[in-house]
């Protein structure tokens, strides 16, 4: 663009010694024409600078850590003008790391997609934005603005591992199926005699036993009421240590989902005063937790999820924690 300037510069001062020693109609029509220039290819340019829009997107929701990340770039103009230059300048970074570069794509003349590739190194949420967005007028002498497209988020999950699952992980006494009175009544094996209170359905009513009694009893369905089962892990450290705990955490928490066994996963907050995380009982949530898990730095070090009271939102049962690190699992029992 400077060298555009300086051409036109020196296209100007021509035009004003022609105007200077030739004072004809020519010269004053050159003269005007060369000033009027710019105005024109700006009027010319803005239309389509105002029609043009950008759009930033992921090429894949996720990428395995190791890989590469693929953010798709997309210029679409929907006025007959055109439009001559286009420079976007772009920032991406790791969340939980920290880690990150500079970008820029500059398309070819009728070129309107592109693809920007980041290294996924470590796990976290690759976040990329855009901080500029320029295109120019016909003549290239001055940059116009256009609206920045909106950011886009991979996350770089962790390599598949094998885990080594306790046997007996999901069955015996550490299991907890202590037995409670069921929601609603209904039919069962298992259940529990008491009085009569208003609003019990008559069908619950033990007729032969009220008989004998003289009152009205009630026969309680009760139901097993298994503990409630929360993997914690320590959301600091450098990030190798974190890439291995998350490739553990990750691995446990779908050998419970092939189980069936829903479950949640809890990290310390901020500070160190509470604790953060959502219930998993699929693979959608489960990256879900992860996105949220991802979605801030982790600092170099902080307070033990063991080293912390375990309370869940809603939860007023027994809790079994499983703690996760990156060199196997601790507590629940195991």
């Amino acid at each position: 663009m400077a060298h555009r300037r300086i051409a036109y510069a020196a296209l100007l001062g021509l035009a004003v010694l022609f105007q200077i020693f030739f004072r004809f109609y020519l010269s004053t029509f050159t003269l005007v024409l060369v000033v009027l220039l710019p105005v024109l290819a700006a009027a010319l340019s803005l239309p389509a600078a105002l029609g043009c829009t950008l759009t930033l997107s992921p090429a894949a929701p996720t990428v395995i850590r190791g890989g590469e990340a693929s953010f798709r770039l997309t210029l679409d103009c929907r006025t007959p003008f055109p439009l001559p230059r286009v420079k976007v300048r772009l920032r991406w970074e790791n969340r939980l790391t920290g880690e990150g570069d500079a970008l820029s794509w500059a398309p070819a003349p009728g070129e309107t997609a592109g693809e920007l590739t980041v290294p996924a190194a470590h796990c976290g949420c690759l976040a990329c934005r855009a901080e500029g967005a320029w295109t120019c007028d016909l003549l290239g002498l001055f940059p116009i603005p256009l609206r920045k497209p909106a950011p886009a988020e991979v996350l770089s999950l962790p390599r598949p591992v094998e885990l080594e699952v306790p046997p007996g992980l999901l069955s015996g006494r550490s299991e907890g199926a202590a037995l409670r009175p069921r929601p609603g009544g209904g039919p069962g094996e298992d259940y529990d005699l008491r009085g009569y209170r208003p609003g019990d359905p008559l069908r619950s009513v033990h007729w032969k036993l009220s008989s004998k009694r003289d009152e009205l009893v009630v026969k309680e369905t009760l139901e097993p009421h298994r503990a409630a089962l929360v993997l914690t892990f320590d959301r600091f450290g450098a990030p190798e240590v974190l890439d291995e705990t998350f490739a553990r955490l990750c691995a446990l928490s779908r050998w419970l989902l092939e189980r069936q066994r829903p479950h949640h996963i809890r990290w310390a907050g901020p500070g160190g005063t509470g604790t953060e995380g959502r219930p998993v009982d699929s693979e959608a949530a489960l990256l879900s937790c992860l996105a949220l898990a991802f979605s801030a730095p982790a600092p170099e070090a902080g307070t033990s999820m063991l080293d912390l009271p375990l309370r869940l939102p809603g939860e007023g049962g027994r809790v079994r924690r499983i703690h996760v690190t990156a060199s196997g699992l601790e507590g629940g029992g195991l």
